[in-house]
């Protein structure tokens, strides 16, 4: 008996409801007392570059061993199927035991299909089809973050996303509302984007499917002192990301008893804590993701060696940086929180195209701009009061309106921060009057789009050398839309 169907849906919401219950009802039954407590799900594995692609199946269930099995096959026949082996960890965390399992699907060829199946003895628990990275000069990807707050917006914006069929989802940050737990990445990250119904009440089942690239928020380590959090810094259990970074001195580390912190280490390796900076190719876009918390400094020579490096080699037409924290931003939220704008000088010499963040809980589109950091009156340093703000001087492109011209004459910079978390700043929303914070009072304002009173999440497409980005609400309505070509 297959337990779920390989396409979804569209049930009404009373119907919904009956069916979920259905399915973990016939989970509990199946398996004999074994829960599963989440769902077999895609991760983009270490494939970064366009030389090798794989991607990785997570699993997770109670501590009760099982038979499991994990094939994969070319086209959606399942024909020649292939067994992969299967590694696991227990996990001791809330003094609940657990297993979290994963398997390697290796060799895979670019822009094909593949079929994966995962099986407790006898009976399949998934069975789903995926696209692989392409190499052709094209892209369609979802950016969006600031999610898991269990939230009817966050469960209407995963829906909307899945009827754009993305390649892949880009999430900059906060995943799991307030500290990043495991116990809250089950109850307010997974049931949204592993509903068995894809509807606007419940979300869709995105993560079967579709490899989500997810990047470190402040609200994914708060929970770094495991005597307090003994599930924290989840981020690292469930996801399986490229490891081709280098790791610089400022990075998150776990607190706590000495036994937890190597508990967390072994059942964390190799992910933690080599993912916490990453990039990958996917078409004709490279995307370097970082981690742009507190403890990083952004001018790490570790750090701006690698990044220098990724931006030299590629050969990509677009290339995107995406972070968490915003460095040009219009909402007094988080405005003092500048640190990361001391890398604009790097990344205007590199050619960087955009950079996507969030931690605003709202969507703001940046003029392109060029940055210069103010030195103080030795020269010697940047000038950064104790809240991170950067001051500098600005260029702005006053130009460029990516609709009859398009070519843009620095970088942009999109915050895309209404995933699902509470609204900020909704009286900003196409009120240019409230925009000018940050921006030099002989200037106009950097920013050209605020919309803070809607939850929404960015589309991008790429065709060569035209990029077009549209903006669109948990309605399904766009409300930004811009081309840039070079």
């Amino acid at each position: 008996m297959k337990l779920f169907q390989k396409k979804s849906s569209h049930l009404p919401i009373f119907f919904s409801r009956i069916w979920l219950s259905f399915i973990f009802l016939v989970l509990h039954q199946f398996a004999a007392g074994q829960e599963i407590l989440v769902a077999p799900y895609l991760q983009p594995g270490n494939a970064p570059d366009l030389n090798r692609e794989e991607k990785v199946i997570i699993w997770q269930t109670d501590d009760l061993p099982g038979n499991f099995k994990v094939e994969f096959s070319e086209g959606t026949s399942f024909t020649k199927a292939r067994s992969v082996k299967i590694a696991s960890v227990n996990l001791n965390l809330l003094d609940k035991p657990s297993k979290l399992y994963r398997a390697k699907l290796g060799g895979l060829k670019f822009d094909k299909i593949y079929t994966y199946r995962v099986s407790l003895n006898d009976t399949i628990l998934a069975e789903y089809s995926f696209q692989t990275r392409t190499r052709k000069p094209q892209t369609r990807f979802a950016v969006f973050a600031d999610v898991g707050a269990g939230t009817a917006s966050q469960a209407a914006i995963a829906y909307q996303v899945s009827l754009q069929e993305p390649q892949f989802v880009l999430m900059p940050g906060d995943m799991a509302y307030n500290n990043g737990r495991e116990l809250e990445y089950r109850h307010r990250f997974f049931p949204y984007y592993l509903s068995p119904v894809a509807s606007l009440q419940n979300g869709a089942p995105l993560l079967r499917t579709i490899p989500f690239y997810t990047i470190l928020g402040n609200h994914d380590v708060y929970s770094y002192n495991l005597d307090e959090f003994p599930d924290g810094l989840a981020f690292f259990y469930y996801n399986d990301l490229p490891r081709n970074a280098t790791v610089p001195k400022g990075i998150i580390e776990p607190e706590g008893d000495i036994e937890k912190i190597k508990a967390f280490k072994n059942n964390t390796s190799p992910q933690y804590p080599v993912i916490s900076n990453y990039s990958f190719e996917n078409g004709n876009v490279q995307i370097i993701a970082l981690d742009a918390n507190h403890y990083v400094n952004p001018l790490d020579p570790e750090l701006v060696g690698w990044l220098r490096r990724e931006l030299e080699k590629s050969k990509a037409h677009w290339k995107i940086l995406s972070y968490h924290h915003a460095p040009f931003n219009a909402s007094p939220t988080h405005f003092n929180y500048q640190i990361m704008r001391l890398l604009s000088p790097l990344l205007e010499e590199m050619g960087v195209d955009m950079v996507l963040s969030a931690h605003e809980h709202n969507y703001q589109r940046t003029l392109p701009l060029r940055f210069t950091p103010g030195l103080n009156e030795a020269g010697t340093r940047f000038i950064i009061s104790e809240e991170g703000k950067v001051e500098g001087t600005f260029e702005l492109d006053m130009v460029f309106d990516g609709r009859s011209n398009t070519v843009a004459n620095g970088i942009i910079y999109i915050i895309t921060g209404a995933g699902g978390g509470a609204l900020y700043d909704p009286e900003m929303t196409d009120n240019p009057g409230l925009w000018q914070k940050g921006t030099p009072e002989d200037q106009p304002s950097y920013t050209v789009k605020l919309i803070s009173n809607k939850h929404s999440f960015t589309i991008i497409e790429t065709n060569g050398k035209e990029l077009n980005l549209r903006q669109i609400d948990a309605e399904g309505n766009i409300i930004d839309e811009i081309k840039v070509t070079k």
